[in-house]
């Protein structure tokens, strides 16, 4: 379960940068270019979505049971945040706020999923 725990939080500092890659170099320089103190409020925010999935892999015993919200909520997350142009307008950065909350949502929801593969497997 450690080694689980430890990949949530590398998956979850590097997803967000990961995520801009497919759409050019200048995508994810949109979110390092700014300097140490934007990559740091940017993790800041993130830290809530993997953080919550952290907190998650306490209830479970076994690591197969993460599979569930860490796939549903890094999975709202490659996809927020690959789709996320803050060229476009000047006031979409605002949605590095939100996104991670809203990543919530589909990480409880796989917890969920995630408490019921724990369960079945303990009885099993």
């Amino acid at each position: 379960m450690r080694t689980a725990r430890i990949l949530i939080v590398v998956i979850g500092l590097l997803l967000p940068y990961a995520a801009r890659l497919p759409h050019g170099l200048d995508w994810a320089q949109q979110y390092a270019g700014d300097g140490l103190g934007a990559t740091l409020l940017l993790g800041v925010f993130n830290a809530l979505a993997w953080g919550a999935l952290l907190a998650v892999s306490f209830f479970y015993r076994r690591p197969v049971s993460l599979l569930a919200p860490a796939l549903a909520g890094f999975g709202f997350l490659a996809w927020a945040h690959g789709s996320l142009n803050l060229a476009g307008d000047a006031q979409s950065a605002i949605a590095l706020v939100f996104i991670p909350l809203y990543a919530l949502v589909p990480i409880l929801v796989g917890a969920v999923v995630g408490a019921l593969i724990d369960r079945r497997l303990r009885a099993g």
